[in-house]
């Protein structure tokens, strides 16, 4: 007996090949009826016996391609049948008012097109934008949903015969690949010199930036999210030059290698760490580094790892054939958003680079590359951008429809959908201007893609976030919930790890705006989506001269020394370590109780790293606590008489302090002692409040739990002390993650407005 069921498919379901494997599943199953896109995802009507669709939506589920993800296959519709259709076919796509279906990342080059692009033989040999169902661009490319190649920036490339063929046959891998072309009917490059002026193109420009780069240039190159800074990273001269033109005295450079064997040269690799790096994904991976003098000095100056990822698209492939190393960086200035479009890079990077290679395929969505640290417990995201969004965060019950406008520094946008949260990509320092535009076009961006409707807006506590404003201002009739700071970063790693319930939280974090005014920053909480309680908090100590001291932190350094030793011993301990700073420090004694209160984790690293290095100044924030941890990891620990304490839950570090400033002592064994102890001290802190409330699931999150030190110091001891510790595994602990928390805080306050 012929029977018809009609199925809805959810999740990561379009541009993966998976209606191209409906198609192929049908000719072995012998299953009639048909395949569309659809908001939702996939609408499947299949005909047949009851064992054979049976068969069918098992192997759907078993033959799943790596890069799909199903969420949901719901049966909407079963009825009787007297005669099959034909065949089974791919119907045109269907948009609907509401959209479901989840849109994937770009993908790096899969092994097939790579094997494409080597064959002299094959009609794509060395050809820049070879593509398939497994790999290539698709969040940066998709202008709207369903995922057709009419949405997309390559409708401005009407395939040629050959193409079209290829994209026709269900038994070839770029059947339904929305994106193929080749070197007759796609996109094209281009070589421009420092003005913009187009010189030559194709595989002529291609020559002329190896040249131009084996010289010892600075070419801006043109990815799939937006545009590279690349000069030879072997080299200091060029490597050193980029630094002054690029304005970036000392934060490290990411450097592309050309295969898994020369990444082994400069660091150290493990299994999993290549599983990563050769994966879909494709990220930077801040890795340890060897003893070797295969790179330049100043790629990555001070630190002991270094940022590494592998040709990830066929040009950087093609690119990569002839150099080791390159830095490929992003083509910004520090805190502005990513240059994604050519007449923009002409005029942006002007004065950077001394040539550029382009192309003519517009990147709708730009987006940058995705930066992790891998420890024993697993990656930790840096930055989460390509390969991962717009991945969403898969909750742990329905959600109402929120808009988070997440944070100041290193802002994201995101949405409460169903039981997803949709977090944008990493969008910059929301103080620069340019960053500001970029967040309002992404989030308008990702509104119509969804066809996002919002109830109410959630935003953070600090009154002054811009972020804040222009959510405000696109939304000015929705009520608004401000959520402070830290709680949303402890209900951002609760959301990811699917947890409702009570948990408390360990937010080790730069600043953010506290409770009760002051500036909060290293927290013990205790809550759930409701409500939070601060249970307990680092030391208070005086932020001499506001937000200055965070690329100042000798002025961090002096405020731990004043509370520590008292202001009289500070001032004579400042003229040993920063001869320089005395008379200013006098100056800062003098008007001391007019400073902030601060409870920071990030400026407590920052003042310990002006203490032990000597760190009077840095250009980037977060550049003294990688330097101490650095030091930390390649120094032996034996500062086993510097000790904190820990009262009515308040850790008080000014022990350490003050032990390490008074002789004897070895700043040596400080740096490592120092993870030790303040590891120590959160796992009590914590088992303290978990004695109080019962409550066992402890949550960290925020800046500080990047360091990889100080997370593997933590997690056995909070283990060893019957807690059940959660990490960020899909989302930063950084400020990328306040989004999410806040649209989970919102999410699931239905009723508040």
């Amino acid at each position: 007996m012929l029977i018809e069921k009609t199925y809805s498919v959810s999740g990561i379901v379009q541009g993966v090949g998976f209606r191209p494997l409906c198609v192929r599943i049908a000719r072995r199953t012998g299953i009639r009826g048909s395949v569309a896109n659809t908001s939702d995802g996939v609408l499947l009507r299949l005909q047949g016996t009851e064992d054979a669709i049976a068969r069918y939506v098992a192997e759907l589920k078993r033959d799943c391609p790596d890069v799909a993800l199903i969420v949901d296959i719901k049966l909407l519709e079963r009825k009787d049948v007297e005669q099959a259709d034909d065949d089974f076919t791919i119907l045109k796509s269907v948009r609907s008012l509401r959209q479901r279906v989840l849109l994937p990342p770009d993908m790096a080059t899969c092994r097939n097109c790579l094997a494409d692009i080597r064959d002299p033989a094959d009609r794509r040999y060395r050809y820049a934008f070879t593509n398939c169902t497994n790999c290539g661009p698709r969040f940066s490319i998709v202008r709207e949903l369903p995922y057709d190649r009419p949405k997309t920036t390559m409708s401005a490339f009407p395939m040629c015969p050959a193409c079209r063929q290829e994209y026709a046959d269900e038994t070839n891998r770029r059947f339904h690949a929305q994106p193929n072309a080749c070197p007759v009917c796609g996109p094209r490059l281009a070589y421009c010199d420092a003005q913009g002026q187009e010189i030559a193109r194709d595989e002529k420009a291609f020559g002329l930036t190896i040249a131009a780069l084996a010289n010892g240039q600075i070419i801006a190159v043109k990815g799939l999210g937006g545009f590279h800074l690349a000069c030879d990273a072997t080299r200091e001269e060029p490597v050193s030059l980029l630094r002054r033109r690029k304005r970036r005295p000392r934060r490290p450079f990411a450097v592309m290698v050309k295969n898994v064997a020369v990444a082994e040269k400069i660091v150290k690799l493990s299994a999993a760490d290549t599983k990563l790096l050769t994966g879909a994904r494709a990220p930077i991976i801040l890795l340890e580094r060897n003893d070797s003098n295969f790179l330049a000095p100043s790629v990555a100056p001070g630190l002991n790892r270094l940022g590494v990822m592998l040709p990830y698209t066929p040009l950087h492939h093609m690119i990569m054939e002839e150099f080791d190393a390159l830095v490929m960086t992003s083509a910004n200035l520090s805190g502005e958003p990513l240059v994604s479009e050519n007449e923009e890079a002409y005029r942006r990077l002007a004065g950077i680079c001394d040539g550029f290679l382009v192309h003519n395929r517009p990147i709708h969505m730009k987006i940058d590359d995705s930066v992790l640290l891998h420890h024993d417990s697993g990656p930790v995201l840096i930055r989460r951008a390509r390969g991962y969004v717009p991945n969403p965060i898969i909750a742990a019950r329905e959600l109402a429809p929120v808009l988070a406008a997440g944070a100041e520094m290193k802002g994201t946008f995101a949405f409460s959908q169903d039981a997803m949260i949709f977090s944008s990509q990493y969008l910059g320092d929301m103080k620069e201007m340019g960053t500001a535009q970029f967040y309002e076009k992404a989030l308008r961006h990702f509104l119509g893609l969804y066809n996002f409707a919002p109830e109410r807006l959630v935003t953070d506590l600090h009154p002054l976030y811009l972020s804040t404003a222009v959510a405000k201002r696109i939304f000015s009739r929705l009520p608004a919930l401000a959520v402070q700071h830290h709680y949303a970063h402890m209900m951002a790693c609760l959301a990811e790890n699917r947890i409702d319930s009570p948990a408390l939280g360990i937010i080790m974090d730069g600043t953010g705006y506290g409770g009760d005014g002051s500036i909060w920053g290293g927290e013990i909480l205790c809550g759930d989506a409701e409500s939070f309680e601060r249970c307990g908090h680092l030391k208070e100590f005086r932020l001499p001269g506001g937000d200055r001291a965070v690329m100042e932190p000798w002025r961090c350094g002096l405020s731990l020394l004043v509370e520590s030793c008292g202001a009289h011993e500070a001032l004579e301990l400042c003229q040993g370590l920063w001869p320089g700073r005395t008379a200013a420090a006098r100056q800062l004694l003098n008007a001391w109780e007019a400073f902030p209160l601060t409870s920071s984790c990030g400026r407590l690293f920052d003042g310990l790293a002006a203490i032990v290095l000597k760190k009077e100044t840095v250009s980037y924030d977060g550049e003294a606590a990688m330097e101490l941890q650095a030091f930390a990891e390649t120094h032996p620990t034996l500062g086993t008489g510097l000790p904190f304490d820990v009262e009515n839950s308040v850790i008080d570090w000014r022990p350490f302090v003050a032990a390490l400033a008074r002789p004897p002592h070895n700043v040596l064994f400080a740096a490592g002692a120092f993870h030790t102890r303040l590891a120590q001290a959160l796992a009590q802190c914590a088992a303290n409040v978990a004695g109080q409330t019962g409550i066992r699931l402890v949550a960290l999150s925020g800046g500080c739990w990047q360091n990889g030190l100080l997370l593997k110091e933590t997690l056995p001891l909070l283990r060893a002390r019957g807690l059940t510790p959660l990490t960020h595994k899909l989302l930063s602990p950084n400020d990328e993650c306040l989004s999410v928390g806040q649209a989970y805080i919102g999410g699931l306050r239905r009723n508040e407005g």
